[in-house]
Order: structure tokens, then sequence, then C-alpha cells
């Protein structure tokens, strides 16, 4: 026999060697090693030809049969004859001077000496041939893996007849270690995973044991969509009671779980700790019966904010004011003022919310139903599509008096938005502007967030709402000892009373290892198992450990209701689980029961509403289910959301932002676009510029097919936000990818954005290479010709300038477009004016007016009349001047502009100054002033607003 340091060694288990003694062998390609490895593991000759098709299956016979020789022959010199038996027509093994350590596996594994197992258990070093493949050999890779297969069962066959000899040999800790390797081999095999869970608890270890049946749990969930076979569930709940002597429990330290009696939730234990922060906030809004107050509750995750927040609602609720609740959601900063939507639509709700809400007056209601669907008597038409600062300022004032009016009453109210880090910009910005008017509003406005998950821009709107006069800020620091303590004792099930006293120990246990965090304390107690155990597990293992212990319907339906993100309703969570309407509720009262999902509320009218009993619950079940099952989740929750939105509950702002996210979690690329596409619309008609620029950019990045419109569009946005570099890259891009058919209105919007920007070159360049396309469209040449007209004024070209006016209202008048035709009306006036022809002027202003009657837009009037009063007063008609701009004046309040307002009180201003009526017009000036800065706006510059802005289009 040869010598050991001569013998040809193959190691198959694991990572494939191939050795001479001690040496590797060196051959020049990988099919040289598969052929040893396929020899070797099936213990049989294989003929030439085999070998030729397994290994070269799309050469030809003589080019296989020529590959094959040049293989074996390097072959041959790698082994220099050491046991690889190479005939004419035959390769074989010689068992005599090889060994195969698979084969000796397997001789080994079939043998009933406990010592034999455990040889064969060494020898397994890893699984069959790991991390080897060929590329070009199909075949080759189809027999790896069956065979692979056949090796992980012999070992876990081997693992369960080892277990098993080792518990038989009185030693319980090795018998586990060969269970828990045998799950590792297979965790799927639910006979393997029984066998560990009953050697644990065998060994003394129940708490072990538990987690283990946990842990199934959730991969069962996770991979198979299944709870546990009834035995399975049946040695658990054994395994739990402590039954038939499968682990002693009475001899730890705490309270034992009570079959049956769920832990006490968050909402059911006291709130503790936080007795001075509750005082201060109920205090405050004691206090807030005139003017409104703002609290603000600032901590770390798991702190206890919200917890607090509700304890404050529920007091004000008990002095009879009106509560309205809403939240930010991870993923949702891209949705225009959702939260703000979500607190307008629970005022409307309650009994009496439209009632409420019908004291606003028209435009109020009309910017409203920009964000929500309100019912049919409160419908007042459709209000102005033109974006503008005048027309966001109309926006958020109108909620935030709706705000006002859905909590007024003779007791002060609450506006609770939690979770403020995820919202998006338009919802901060109104939260700013409402918290700057708090004046006169009997209402506390409650935010909270968690300043380490603030944004750049979120931390800038966190410190200007930190600045608000008489701000309550309230930071919440960990809890101490004895509120722990008071914490434990709350948790303790009915019926523990006579166990005794709390064991100090156990409750320095849990105040040491939360570090007084009060979201791990409660999830150490909500596991229902004693607190000695739990030592030493951060927060998130605890969260795991209570989301893997639901299982089998609950948990499919648990795993839909993180998926959808955020609160939901019975209806969504049916859609997106894909159960009966039964088994939802079923799973839902299950999830109730156990603390992980909490009833929301339920509304006079619409459906009851469900949440997370916290966010991290909600991301570790999220995390806890496999990517298939969420892509396909996420298309299940798409679909059900596309039904709302076609529904009477639709919610066009958020539903389809959501949607989109859903969509491309999903996969689903090109319905993830036009969703997107369709989530911009939403977030443009309500002004929320960025989010709609955001929307935007998503769509394009999923391959969206209008490139050139969104391009296009998000040119537009951004010159509305004042970013003209970025805009104009954007529509250069644009003209770059646009069809010829498309240039003419790219070089009009151009133009615009360059005239906006102040480069009125470029800008007279891009609009008439705009005007010279033949064929233009009348509404686009008329826009373009008061761009152009325009232009021409600043730069004092008045015989162009006046041919464009002329020549747009010439064409407006052929449209019958009343606010074309206003906006050439003006110009035309403006051009005389500039050129002192201020009878002609005049003229051109009063047919503005007039036809600014019949204007959809309200501010058109506006202008016309500002503009007919300017053109009056140049005249020296004074009185008449100021006549004209002060019904000018009365509109815009009537209409609610502030923005708009400010600018004719700045005009209205100038006008009497020139009169001579200095005081009056200090005045009026004081209060344009007063407007811009209550806009946020700062000081007027000299021409804006001026006489332009009211001409823009």
């Amino acid at each position: 026999m040869p010598r050991s340091s001569d013998r040809l060694s193959i190691r198959l288990l694991g990572p494939l060697e191939v050795s001479v003694g001690d040496r590797p062998i060196i051959v020049d390609t990988r099919k040289a090693l598969a052929i040893v490895a396929l020899v070797a593991a099936e213990g049989r000759p294989f003929a030439r030809d085999e070998l030729a098709a397994m290994f070269w299956p799309d050469a030809g016979d003589e080019a296989a049969r020529g590959a094959l020789r040049r293989t074996l022959s390097s072959l041959r010199s790698a082994v220099a004859g050491r046991g690889l038996i190479l005939e004419r027509t035959q390769v074989a093994i010689d068992p005599l001077s090889a060994s195969v350590d698979l084969l000796e596996f397997e001789r080994l594994a079939g043998s009933t000496m406990a010592a034999d197992l455990e040889a064969a258990v060494a020898l397994a070093r890893g699984p069959f041939m790991a991390g080897f493949g060929l590329r070009d050999s199909p075949p080759f890779d189809d027999w790896q893996a069956a065979r692979g297969t056949r090796v992980e069962r012999t070992l876990g066959r081997l693992l369960d007849r080892l277990a098993d000899a080792r518990l038989a040999a009185g030693d319980r800790a090795a018998a586990v270690e060969a269970a828990r390797r045998r799950v590792e081999v297979d965790p799927l095999d639910e006979a393997g995973q029984r066998r560990l869970i009953d050697l644990l608890a065998r060994s003394g270890d129940r708490a072990a044991a538990i987690r283990q049946y946990r842990s199934l749990v959730a991969l069962f969930d996770r991979e198979l969509g299944v709870p546990p076979l009834p035995e399975t569930s049946r040695l658990y709940d054994a395994v739990r009671d402590d039954q038939g002597g499968t682990g002693p429990a009475g001899d730890r330290p705490g309270s034992p779980e009570v079959a049956g009696t769920p832990p006490a939730s968050a909402t059911q234990l006291p709130l503790v700790g936080r007795d001075e922060e509750l005082e201060l906030i109920v205090a405050t809004a004691a206090a807030a019966t005139r003017d409104g107050r703002l609290v603000i509750i600032q901590g770390e995750a798991g702190i206890g904010k919200t917890r607090l927040a509700e304890a404050a609602a529920t007091a004000i609720l008990a002095r009879g004011g009106k509560v309205l609740a809403s939240r930010g959601y991870p993923g949702e900063a891209g949705i225009a003022y959702g939260p703000i939507s979500g607190l307008l639509r629970s005022g409307l709700s309650e009994t009496g919310g439209p009632a409420r809400l019908a004291i606003l007056d028209q435009i109020a209601l009309q910017e409203l139903g920009r964000l929500i669907d309100l019912p049919g008597a409160l419908r007042t038409g459709r209000a102005d599509s033109r974006d503008s600062p005048r027309a966001r300022v109309r926006l958020l004032d109108a909620i935030a008096d709706g705000l006002t009016a859905l909590v007024g009453g003779s007791t002060p109210g609450l506006v609770w938005i939690d979770d403020l880090h995820h919202a998006d910009r338009a919802t901060r910005q109104a939260l700013m502007f409402l918290a700057r008017r708090l004046a006169g509003r009997p209402l506390v406005l409650l935010v909270a967030w968690r300043r380490e998950d603030l944004s750049i821009d979120g931390v800038a709107a966190a410190a200007e709402l930190a600045r608000i006069p008489a701000v309550v800020e309230v930071s919440l620091g960990r809890l101490d000892r004895t509120a722990i303590a008071t914490l434990i004792r709350a948790a303790r099930p009915a019926g523990t009373e006579d166990d005794g006293p709390l064991d100090e120990a156990t409750i320095d246990a849990v105040a040491n290892d939360s570090e007084g965090l009060p979201l791990h304390v409660i999830e150490a107690l909500a596991i229902g198992r004693p607190a000695v155990e739990v030592v030493q597990r951060d927060v998130q293992e605890l969260l795991h450990e209570r989301i893997a212990s639901v299982g089998g319907m609950a948990g499919q339906v648990m795993a839909a209701a993180a998926v959808i993100g955020r609160s939901f309703d019975l209806e969504t969570l049916r859609s997106a689980s894909g159960r009966s309407e039964e088994e939802t509720i079923s799973a839902v009262e299950e999830l109730v029961r156990r603390g992980i999902v909490r009833e929301i509320g339920g509304p006079a009218s619409g459906p009851i509403g469900y949440d997370f009993s916290h966010g991290r619950l909600r991301e570790t079940a999220y995390s806890a289910t496999s990517l298939g099952r969420r892509r396909l989740l996420h298309r299940r929750t798409a679909a059900a959301l596309r039904s709302i939105a076609a529904g009477p509950r639709g919610d066009d702002l958020a539903t389809f932002a959501l949607i989109a996210g859903h969509e491309r979690q999903a996969g689903r690329t090109v319905e993830a676009a036009e969703a997107y596409r369709v989530a911009a619309d939403r977030a443009q008609a309500v002004f929320a510029n960025r989010e709609a620029i955001d929307a935007l950019e998503a769509a394009l990045a999923l391959g969206h097919p209008g490139a050139v419109e969104l391009r296009v569009r998000i040119g537009e946005l951004r010159a509305r936000l004042g970013e003209y570099p970025a805009a104009i890259a954007d529509l250069e891009t644009a003209a770059a990818l646009a069809d010829p058919g498309q240039l003419a209105a790219i070089e009009s919007t151009l133009g615009r954005v360059h005239r906006r920007r102040g480069d009125l070159s470029a800008a007279a360049s891009h609009l008439d290479a705009a005007l010279e396309t033949t064929g233009l469209a009348p509404a686009l040449r008329v826009r373009t010709l008061v761009e152009r007209s325009t232009v021409a004024i600043q730069v004092d070209d008045l015989v162009r300038a006046g041919s464009a006016a002329e020549e747009a209202r010439v064409i407006a008048g052929s449209m019958a477009d009343p606010h074309a035709a206003g906006v050439a009306e003006r110009l035309v006036g403006l051009v005389a004016r500039a050129r002192g022809d201020l009878a002609t002027a005049r003229a051109a202003f009063e047919r503005s007016a007039r036809i600014a009657a019949d204007d959809p837009d309200p501010t058109a009037a506006v202008a016309a009349m500002t503009a007919l009063g300017l053109a009056t007063a140049a005249g020296g008609e004074v009185d008449a001047a100021l006549e004209a701009i002060n019904r000018a004046l009365v509109a815009c309040r009537r209409i609610g502009d502030r923005h708009l307002e400010a600018a004719v009180e700045n005009h209205l201003a100038d006008v009497l100054h020139g009169a001579g009526r200095d005081d009056d017009a200090m005045n009026h000036l004081k209060r344009a002033v007063a407007l811009f800065a209550e806009i946020g706006e700062g000081e007027p510059e000299p021409q804006s607003p001026g006489i332009w802005t009211l001409a823009a289009w």
C-alpha cells in the first residue's frame, strides 16, 4: 500500500481539495478537478464518451473527445500516476492509492456505533464542493446540485441519530449542539426544529426553547407563508407551560407567563416618570383660551413621545376639547401635505365636522378642496390652478383656518402631528405658517420629532419653530429606577399578586439592561418572561422576538400591514394580504391582543383605523419578511390603493405617491414611473413644488417614456423655486431630447426663465426663436408675445414692445380666452404708459378690467384695477386712482390673498406719497411691510412685487 504521503487525497465535503500527499495538484483547467470530483464521488468508472458529453455538451463528438484527451493528459501529469486510473475507454479512482472523504463519510454514517457517527460528523467540513462550479457544463452542474442534496440529507439524518445517541449517553449539551447543527443544515426541516426545541427544554433552557420556536415561526412565515405543524405548536405549548418536566421554571426569579393572559400593552400601562411634562402640556392647553400655543416634544426613538402626547390628548378630550391627530411615516416625505390631509379628514369625519368647516369663506373651501374630498355641501367650485407665491399663501391660510375651525370650541383643542421628522416639506411649511399665526386661535399645536432623524431642511424648520414666542419645549429623558419599577409592577398579569413582592433584583436587571429606555422596558415585559432572562439583550433583539412570536394567519396579515407602511383599515389590509374578511379580522384581533397593533380611533363615519403600537415594530416586521414576499405584498397594496383612488374614499393627493412607492418596491418600474408622474401632478396642484420635482425625477429614473415633458416640468418648477441655473439646465436637456414640434414651447419657457433671472438678452433670443416657428399654436404665441413685450419694455425697446403687445391682443381676442385677452390688454397699457400716452394706457387698463370680470382667476381683476389706478394717478386724477386701487385692495381681502394685498398696499403708498399725503402713505407702507413679513417674504424689493408682477402671465 502506498505511503500516506504518496496517496491521492480528494476532499469533497466543504471546498474541493485534490492533493497528492500534502501538495495540491496543479492543473490548467477547472474541468480537470471536476472530473476527479465526479469519479471520486460516484465511486465507479466513467466511460470517456460519458465524460466528454457531460463536460463539453455543446461541442461536436470529435471536439469533445479531443478536449477530454488534453484535460486527462494534464491530470495524469498532475497526479503522477497516483490514485487515478486513466484507461483507453474509461476513467476511475484507485481505491488502494486514493482516499475520498465523502465515501468515508457515507460509510461511517451508515454505522450503528456512536464513535463512527462522531467520526462522520467530524469529516463534514461544509456543504458538498462548497463554492465550486463550472460555467459551460450544465449536466455537471445538475449532477453537483443533486449530489449536494443527497449529502445534505445524509448529514441531516446523521445529526439526528447523533443527537439521540448523545442524549442517550446523558450528554444533553452535546445533543443540543448536534440538533442545532442539524437545523443549520436545513432550517426548513420542521422535524429537526422540533428536535432542537425539545432538547433545549430537556436540557433546562426553556427560554432558549421558546426563542427557537418563535424563530421557527418567523422563518416559516417569511419563507413559506405557513404556520408550523400542530405537533410543533403542541410541543411549544408544553414547553411554555413547563409540562412534562421539559424545563424547570420555578427556580428562576421573576413572574412566570400566565397562559391565555397577554402582557399589558404600552397603551394599557400607566404613563410613568412624565408627570411634570404632562402637567406642563395640559396647563399650556388650559391657557390657550384666546391665543394658541405651540408645544414641541422631542427625544430619541422609544423614549415615549407618542405616549406622552396621547396622555395629553386624553386630558384635553376629558375637558371637552377636540383633538386632531396625524403623523409622518417613513418613506412618505414625498407626499405633499400628507399629515395635513390626515388632520383635515379626521376633523371632517367627526360629528359636526362639516358644519364647523362651513364657517369658512368660499376661497378657503376651494383651497382645502385641493387637499381632500370635501362633502358636497362644502364644494364651491375649483380653485385657481396657477402657481404663484400668493396662491401658495391662500392655501396656507386656508389650512390654518380650516384646522382652527375643526378644533374650535369653548375649550381649546389640540392639533397634533407625531413623527414630524418623517413629514414632507409642504407639511412643515404649513405648520410654521400656522405657528406664526396662533394669535386669536384657541388651540394647542403640538409636534413631536426625533432630532437625530431630521433632514437638513428639517433641522432648519425645527429651529424656526423653536424660535416662536412662548413656545413650550419638552425634551424627554430616560426613566429612573422608580419609574421602571412602577412599569414592571403594572405589567404583572392579573392573578400574580400571590406570588409575593416583585424581586428587587429583577427590577435592577431590567433597569440596567434597558438603561431607562421605555421601549426596551415595554418590549422586555411584552415577551412575557421573567425580566432577568432579557439582560444583555438590546431592544432590536426583543422586537425581533416579539414579531417572531406571531404565526399562522396573524403573521401573514402582520407582514401585509408592515408593507402597507402606515396606518391602515381592514379593507385595505384584506386586499393587501389576500385573506378573507373573517381571516383578516381574526388576525387583527390577535395582533391587537398581543399589543403589536392598536386601534387608532373610530370616527363617526368611515372605517376604523389601525396602526402598529410602535414604528420600530413595523420596521422589524417588514425586515422579517422575505424579499419575494415583500414584492408580492407591495404589488397587492398598490392594487388596493388604486381601488381606493377610484372609489368614494379616494385621496388623489397622497394615494398616487403611495402607489408609486409600492409599485417600485414590487419591481414594476413602468407602473411606478407613471404613478410618480401622476403624483407630481397632485403635488404641483397644491404648490408643493419640491415634492413635485422629486416625483418627476423618480419617474425619469424609472425610464418614463415622456422624458421631454418631464424635464420641461422640472425646469419650470425649479424656476418657481428660484433655482434658475438648474432650471435652465433641465430645459436645455429637454430641448436636446425634443422633437422639432416640441422645441417652440421649450424655447418660450427658456425665454420666460431667463427673463425672471434677469438675463434679458438670453430671454429675447429664446423668445424670438419660438416666435419664428411656423404654425405656432395661438395660445403659445400669445404667451410668448406677452413675454417678448415685457422684455422689450424692460430694455426700453418700445417699438418692439408695442408691436408684440398689439399682436398678442389681436390673437387673444380671437381665442375667447379672457385671461389671455386681459393680460394682452394690460401689456398694451404698459407700453402706452411707458411712452407717456396715458390716455391710451388708461383705456387699455379699463378694457383689461372689464375682461377680468369673466376671468376665472380673481387676481386678474386686482391686477387690472391696480394698473388702472397707477395710470390714472400718473395723469393727476388722484381721487379716481385711489378709488380704483382701493377696489383692488378690497378684492384682495375678499379672496384672502395676502401676497397680492401687500403688493397693492405698496402701490397705494406710492400714489399717496406722490400726492403729498405722506402720513397716509406711511400707514399703507407699514401695512405692506407687515404683510410681507407675515407671509415670510421680508421687505419688498423695488420691482417685486411691482407693475411687472401684476402684468406677468
